[in-house]
């Protein structure tokens, strides 16, 4: 799985205004709303119902929130920056700037997975998140990821 498979260059915001967990959740999903025909009210509670299970925030500014919908067909995702930082519960106490929110089938288990560890090792390379923060735009941010995605 590489993330261009599930991350299309309109479901990146490369500037989220949002201050607020919620608020910005619902940005991320909006995209991703109107590509599925889904609610996006729903989308955004099914994250935020993830969230109080315990938080998806990896460290280090980046936060992988994700839940399973009804009516996908496949693993979608959708990436936001904030420049200011959101607060999210991370285990480093850092503001979350990079969200990358996973979407997944309800019986989708084993891709579900794939594309969590996909996107946790990803997150794990050297600077990738302050290359993102540093990009001028959400199609540099989109380029950024897909190079670093195929090495």
């Amino acid at each position: 799985m590489k993330i261009i498979d599930i991350l299309e260059p309109t479901a990146v915001l490369d500037d989220l205004l949002g201050s607020t967990p919620a608020k910005v959740l619902s940005a991320i999903c909006g995209p991703l709303a109107e590509r599925t025909g889904l609610d996006r009210r729903e989308m955004v509670e099914a994250l935020l119902s993830r969230e109080r299970l315990g938080s998806t925030a990896l460290g280090g500014g980046v936060a992988v929130p994700h839940a399973k919908m009804l009516g996908l067909r496949g693993v979608i995702a959708g990436l936001g920056r904030s420049r200011v930082g959101i607060r999210f519960k991370s285990p480093d106490g850092q503001p979350i700037r990079v969200f990358l929110a996973l979407f997944a089938p309800e019986n989708a288990r084993g891709e579900h997975l794939q594309a969590l560890a996909h996107v946790s090792r990803l997150f794990e390379r050297r600077n990738l998140c302050h290359r993102l923060l540093n990009a001028k735009d959400s199609a540099e941010i989109y380029e950024l990821l897909a190079a670093e995605d195929a090495r």
